[in-house]
């Protein structure tokens, strides 16, 4: 079992660590950060990458319970999850890639089997919010029920799948990887590593909104309030 110990099941990544890992503090008033090389980029992606692919390669199944917000890396972990349920009121979103990824992202070739090509690329370029019942129709979760049921469902669908014997359990999981690998999807993590680090080091063109200038000149809160209001005008 995979849920959130508090109001939401995932917000995503502290940014605090993230503005760290990326290199994008520390610089004197009214100068650049230092730019941090590829290299290190690579290896944080890497150990990141590494946690994500952990729960899709477990031996044992990974059911999801989801609540509140799943943003980011939350998203990832239900992606990856061989069963996944929501409250309705969850508010679901690969909110970071507003960051300016615009699709660039560890799972991508997962995200395409799970929602086809063109919603995959909607769900990234977009980055907006999406409830529980929209997540069950676009097949990130199996099913979405009402909050104050969330909690019984699940414990059903758990007691389900432990009716099966323990050794068909990791067997059964060990097969469902097999076709994943032979459809390529096994080695996205190693994509994923590359293309989110290069990611995290894009070029933003005059003109163009720079999250990470706009949370050194006003804040964190103020810079999420000004990416948002960007990508919805």
């Amino acid at each position: 079992m995979l849920r959130g110990n508090g109001g939401s099941f995932c917000v995503g990544d502290d940014f605090e660590d993230i503005a760290i890992h990326y290199g994008h503090v520390g610089a004197e008033p009214g100068k650049r950060p230092p730019r941090l090389s590829q290299r290190a980029r690579l290896a944080v992606d890497r150990r990141l990458g590494r946690a994500v692919e952990a729960f899709q390669t477990s031996a044992k199944p990974v059911i999801a319970q989801v609540h509140g917000h799943c943003v980011g890396i939350g998203m990832f972990l239900v992606e990856v999850s061989d069963l996944a349920l929501c409250a309705d009121t969850t508010r679901f979103s690969h909110a970071e890639q507003r960051l300016g990824l615009a699709g660039n992202t560890f799972n991508l070739a997962h995200l395409i089997v799970l929602y086809g090509p063109k919603k995959a690329r909607e769900i990234l370029l977009f980055g907006d919010q999406f409830d529980g019942p929209t997540a069950e129709q676009i097949g990130l979760v199996n099913r979405s029920v009402p909050e104050d049921r969330l909690d019984a469902t699940v414990a059903v669908w758990v007691e389900k799948v432990c009716r099966n014997a323990k050794d068909a359990l990791v067997m059964g999981k060990a097969a469902h990887n097999m076709p994943l690998a032979q459809l390529g999807i096994s080695g996205y993590i190693h994509a994923g590593m590359v293309g989110h680090a290069l990611g995290t080091n894009v070029k933003f063109d005059e003109g163009e909104f720079n999250f990470f200038r706009a949370r050194r000149d006003g804040g964190t809160k103020e810079a999420f309030q000004n990416r948002d209001a960007h990508h919805e005008e």
